[in-house]
């Protein structure tokens, strides 16, 4: 699923929102937007430091494993059953807007920070309808109701 990170910028955390389609998302934000490029898969390495384990739930004296370095695979293409990412929300139109339009995204982060993104660059008022069934009146120019 094609997304868009928007990064941290001062007290904002970064927030990503998922899509089908980049022209959706295009159509209510005023700024250029791209889709992120899918990133190849890579190993990675981590450091496991030394521990202590036990043999058994019954093992009264625990050994020592020494420290160790593992490899592993980081895949951003890996797809776990039909799950889709994130938190879902809508945007439609106001009856107020010259055009009448709604569509469906996703997105990973908080509220807040994605009603900072959608409050600086939406084109036209717009009810973002989040799925615990709230809704959100965003204006143009930072004044929101």
């Amino acid at each position: 699923m094609p997304k868009t990170t928007f990064p941290a910028e001062g007290a904002r955390k970064e927030v990503v929102i998922h899509y089908d389609f980049i022209e959706s998302l295009q159509f209510f934000l005023a700024g250029d937007y791209e889709e992120d490029e899918n990133a190849g898969y890579l190993n990675k390495q981590k450091t496991i430091p030394q521990h202590m384990r036990r043999r058994g739930p019954s093992d009264q004296a625990p050994i020592n494993v020494q420290g160790s370095t593992a490899t592993y695979l980081v895949d951003p293409s890996l797809k776990s059953g039909n799950a889709r990412p994130g938190i879902a929300f809508y945007m439609t139109t106001t009856p107020l807007s010259d055009i009448e339009e709604k569509r469906n995204f996703m997105y990973t982060g908080r509220w807040l920070d994605l009603h900072a993104v959608l409050s600086a660059d939406i084109k036209f008022q717009t009810y973002v309808y989040l799925s615990n069934g709230g809704r959100h009146t965003i204006e143009p120019g930072g004044e929101n109701g």
